[in-house]
């Protein structure tokens, strides 16, 4: 989902707190404030995915498995079916899908590849944080590789509390480029997810290479 750049004059963060953070970068130009000039910013968001058929709305039975909702999807005329959550899933539906999308050369839109909702991540200091990270990802693209899916959602976890904004941004800008070699590398792209039903959820922008 885009979000509207206003170019306040004036770009505080009022009291660094996580509840606080997304209704505040969503009225002003998060980019700026963490270092990232806006015209560098390219995010990638939710449009930048391609749009297809939501597999659970297919079914019509509580035993259908995906190779029925795949093949639904292809009568329908879909050539792009969605499972986010899909890596939750038992291995077997995982395994099922993986065959029913070969079979039909059909493509799944996106996966959860790395989703922090209450933590500190790509924000963070510590190494190992970091490459918990890294890690996630690779494994999110191993598994991306399986199920013909070309887009890995991030939500990039929150800011660390009472940190000046100045010294994150360039840790942020490092672990996504890093992200975004490692997708680019395997013909994936990375696109950061805002989880506006939690309004302590940070929003922040990608930089495109």
């Amino acid at each position: 989902m885009n979000e509207t750049r206003t170019g306040l004059p004036v770009l505080a963060l009022p009291d660094c707190t996580r509840r606080s953070f997304l209704r505040w970068s969503a009225a002003t130009s998060v980019p700026v404030v963490l270092g990232i000039p806006v015209a560098a910013a390219g995010e990638l968001s939710r449009d930048d995915v391609p749009v297809g058929v939501d597999l659970e709305t297919l079914r019509e039975d509580i035993d259908d498995g995906p190779g029925i909702l795949v093949a639904r999807a292809v009568a329908a005329g879909w050539r792009v079916v969605g499972d986010e959550t899909v890596l939750k899933r038992p291995e077997a539906w995982q395994q099922e899908l993986v065959l029913a999308l070969a079979r039909h050369r059909v493509e799944l839109a996106a996966i959860e590849a790395v989703v922090d909702l209450g933590r500190v991540t790509f924000a963070s200091r510590s190494p190992v944080v970091r490459r918990g990270v890294v890690s996630r990802l690779d494994a999110a693209i191993r598994q991306a590789r399986r199920l013909r899916c070309r887009h890995l959602l991030v939500v990039p976890g929150l800011l660390p509390v009472g940190e000046p904004v100045s010294g994150i941004g360039p840790r942020v800008t490092a672990l996504m480029d890093e992200c975004r070699a490692r997708a680019g590398n395997a013909g994936m792209r990375i696109v950061v997810e805002r989880i506006e039903r939690r309004s302590d959820q940070v929003g922040v922008a990608l930089q495109e290479s």
